[in-house]
């Protein structure tokens, strides 16, 4: 299998960036009291919404390889964040210490197997793999819905 290279191109006015990747655009942005114009989540905010949306392909994908019956999952994912690294305390990192996902899945499968998904997922989830590679102390918690 090749190796593939994702792009993205991004403008930015102020502290608000507008991403094209591929067909797609979006916005990132900060609350008005950050500077931003609120027009979308921030650059944190979208790191947890990726990780819940990677994990999710991830797991229909595990999922079809172990004949697992996913149906359907719902994510709630926290990120614990120290500002001051990001304000310039050298001592403190400037992201995510902790990361938890709770994940909810419907399916008719026992917890056993629920678990079983889960391992794959967080091994194989490049987001996933990518935090905890950083460090951040990472909490998956899935369970049947």
């Amino acid at each position: 299998m090749n190796k593939m290279t994702f792009i993205v191109q991004a403008t930015v006015e102020g502290v608000t960036t507008r991403v094209k990747a591929g067909k797609h655009e979006f916005v990132i942005d900060e609350a008005r009291q950050m500077g931003g114009q609120d027009l979308g989540a921030n650059p944190l905010q979208m790191v947890l919404g990726a990780l819940a949306a990677c994990e999710n392909v991830t797991a229909h994908v595990v999922a079809r390889e172990m004949n697992f019956d996913l149906q359907d999952m719902t994510f709630t994912v926290k990120g614990q964040f120290d500002p001051r690294g990001f304000m310039g305390d050298s001592s403190v990192r400037p992201y995510f210490e902790h990361v938890s996902v709770e994940v909810a899945v419907k399916t008719n499968e026992s917890e056993e197997r629920i678990q079983q998904l889960k391992e794959k997922v967080e091994a194989r989830c490049p987001v996933y793999t990518l935090l905890k590679a950083a460090g951040v102390q990472m909490n998956d918690q899935w369970y049947k819905a």
